[in-house]
């Protein structure tokens, strides 16, 4: 469904990535893992437009997607849930959640799309009158993961989903996720909860300095101690987290 080829990309002068390929299957879910820095989200603002590739291409469904804005790539099918969650505090839940559907893609869908992620979020509805600014932490995360499939994605792309949140929250954010993927929605996840998101991932691939340094299934780089050492900076005390 994606494919990636020689990906750079970065800010001004400063190149953050030097060379990303990967691809991506419909269906899958894909983590990409890497220590703080890496260049993790550097990659989805590439893939998703908010930043423009300096090189390489970037094909969904074969079709050469590289550089477009993001309002384009969204009617396209990719759509990313922001590291922070970004919501409009001052709206209410539902308005929140109504407003993803702004485009062709996702409008006709909207009453659908609501009536599925009350049912994956529950808390969702019965709060859908509260203003999002007002939700905890856990609660407003949910509300960004429900907003982004309200816009009818292709590929939903996760950055970050279990960022100050609560052990206990995280495990049921990551329960919302393996909900998700069981409904055949093509996720991709950047996370430095590696034990998380190699759980759920069919494939991952490790980043570091802006490269792909290892691939492979997600229970092979979980399983593998070295990998997780050396890669991805956790130790023995770690493992079980």
């Amino acid at each position: 469904m994606l494919e990636v080829e020689n990906l750079h990309a970065g800010y001004g002068d400063a190149e953050v990535l030097f060379g990303i390929d990967l691809k991506v299957e419909k269906g899958e879910a894909v983590a990409i893992v890497g220590s703080n820095g890496a260049g993790k989200t550097t990659l989805l603002r590439a893939l998703s437009g908010i930043i423009a590739p300096t090189q390489g291409n970037v094909r969904l469904l074969g079709e050469d997607v590289a550089g477009m804005h993001t309002h384009a790539l969204v009617e396209k099918g990719i759509v990313m849930v922001p590291e922070g969650r970004r919501l409009f505090p001052r709206m209410s839940v539902r308005r929140n959640l109504e407003i993803a559907a702004y485009s062709k893609r996702a409008r006709p869908h909207i009453e659908q799309r609501l009536r599925e992620v009350y049912e994956l979020f529950p808390i969702l509805q019965e709060r859908s009158d509260q203003l999002g600014g007002t939700l905890s932490g856990g609660q407003q995360q949910m509300v960004a993961i429900a907003r982004g499939l309200v816009a009818t994605p292709q590929i939903l792309m996760l950055d970050e989903v279990s960022l100050g949140l609560a052990p206990v929250m995280v495990s049921r954010v990551y329960d919302a996720i393996r909900a998700i993927r069981d409904t055949g929605v093509t996720l991709v996840l950047v996370e430095q909860n590696v034990s998380q998101a190699l759980s759920v991932a069919d494939r991952a691939y490790v980043v570091q300095q802006g490269k792909v340094v290892l691939s492979g299934t997600g229970k092979e780089l979980k399983d593998n101690k070295e990998v997780r050492r050396v890669y991805l900076g956790l130790g023995p005390s770690e493992e079980e987290n």
